[in-house]
Formats: C-alpha cells, structure tokens, sequence
C-alpha cells in the first residue's frame, strides 16, 4: 500500500547509510512514502542533510540519545545542539530515559539533565520531540510532565496501557515499531494498539534496530513499516486505508 510513513529510522547511521539508495528503493517499493530520519550525533544530521537534498522523502531530527551520552564531549554536545536550531531539523530528537541494563551504565541523574535540558531547548524552538523511554516510564512521565511544552512522540512505545492515557494527555503520539510484532502475543502491548486513538498514533521501523521475528538476525530498513500496519491493522479490525490515512494526518500535524 502506498502513502505509508515511517515515523523513526536509523538512515544515516553506520549500519544503513552505505546502503541508503538501496534502502530508499526497497522502501519506496513497499508503498513508503516519507521517512524521519533519526540522528544522534552531528556526522549523522550531516549525512540526513544530503539526503533531504536529494529526495523529498526524507525529513531529519536530531538529539542526543541517553545511551550516547558517556560518548560525547561537551564540544561535540555544543554542536549538536546548535545543529537542531538549523531549519531542516524537524524533530528534536531521540531524547529520553533508559534504564535498561547495559555494560556501561548512564547515570539516571546525567540522564535526567540531559533530558530536559533538551526538551527546554524544543519548547524554545517551537520542535516537536522524540522521546526514547525503556524501562524508565515514572521518571520519563514525570520530566515530560514538569518540562516539556511542545507535542512530540514515545517512539517505539512500550509503557503499557495504563500510562497510555498520561501519555495522551500530555499530547504525545504513540509510535509503533516492528517490537510490536514481536510482542504481539503480550495482551497490554495488543490492547495499546487496539484502543490508542487513531489521531495519535503513528509507525515507525526504528531500522535498522529491533527486526521483526520474520528478519531476526538481519538488516532491516524503513519497509518493514508495512508489518507494523498489517498487524495493527488486524487487531482493530480495519481496512489498511484508514491507518494509513491516520497515521500522513498525524505526521503531517506535527511536522506541516
């Protein structure tokens, strides 16, 4: 089906970008129509730039992901953040919490600053945001709730039903990757998915992170949208064309 958007991949990063126009043609072959580019250091808004340049497809956003944190110098921070005043950034973002385990750990209350710091910055410039949250719902909730003025999207959602209302009232989007469809047996991600208002929800690849099952152990790109629609798609029990519809309304409400 044509017209569809993916709210959220990687282009630009070292796993896809030497493969973009491979990777843009599959996509547009699948029925893609338009695609955010997430960055998350300057080289990759850069590459993000000449790519927009050369198909209108691509729109770009750029943040610092709290798993980058420990791997920045304040110099490279400064410029990052000067680049998302650039009027080709769209979205500031991916920006968050995550509390997850990992070999190196960052600090929740380094994550914290640099989180807000970040949502003060989009609430300046007027920019929605992408927020990253994994395993961190309370504190994300509770940031977003003192902090941010801006609407924006929980990318890759996974917070579970009962923060899904909280989400919506701050006027958040919720945006669903292919981790839907590997979770799909679990009954609070599918009863998200069934009952999350169709002007807020959006979808998303997250390429090339979190395959679907059908990809494991693979490169996955922007197409694998075309999943996430199907299997929304069946659990509310509509015709492709209305989610496809919903989801170019929403995204073109944040980013006309």
């Amino acid at each position: 089906m044509k017209g569809m958007i993916d709210s959220h991949a990687h282009i630009c990063g070292q796993k896809l970008y030497p493969g973009w126009r491979e990777i843009t043609a599959e996509a547009k072959e699948a029925g893609v129509e338009r695609i955010m580019i997430v960055c998350r250091n300057e080289e990759e808004a850069r590459r993000a730039f000449d790519l927009a340049e050369r198909d209108s497809m691509f729109d770009v956003a750029a943040g610092l992901n709290p798993n980058d944190i420990l791997k920045m110098s304040f110099e490279d921070w400064d410029r990052l953040m000067e680049l998302a005043r650039d009027a080709r950034i769209k979205a500031v973002g991916e920006i968050g919490m995550d509390y997850s385990f990992y070999e190196t750990v960052v600090p929740q209350v380094l994550q914290k600053e640099v989180f807000v710091r970040q949502m003060e910055l989009a609430n300046e410039l007027k920019k929605p945001v992408i927020i990253h949250m994994r395993h961190a719902a309370e504190d994300t909730r509770r940031y977003i709730k003192g902090h941010l003025k801006v609407p924006g999207i929980m990318h890759g959602y996974s917070g579970g039903y009962r923060a899904m209302k909280e989400f919506l009232d701050m006027g958040l989007y919720l945006a669903f990757s292919p981790a839907v469809i590997l979770e799909s047996e679990n009954e609070d991600t599918k009863k998200v998915a069934m009952e999350v208002p169709l002007d807020r929800i959006l979808v998303e690849s997250n390429a090339p992170f979190k395959a679907p099952t059908s990809m494991t152990g693979k490169v996955h790109g922007p197409e694998t949208v075309a999943g996430v629609v199907d299997y929304i798609c069946r659990v509310r029990g509509i015709e492709k064309e209305v989610l496809v519809t919903a989801v170019y309304d929403n995204y073109r409400k944040l980013f006309r």
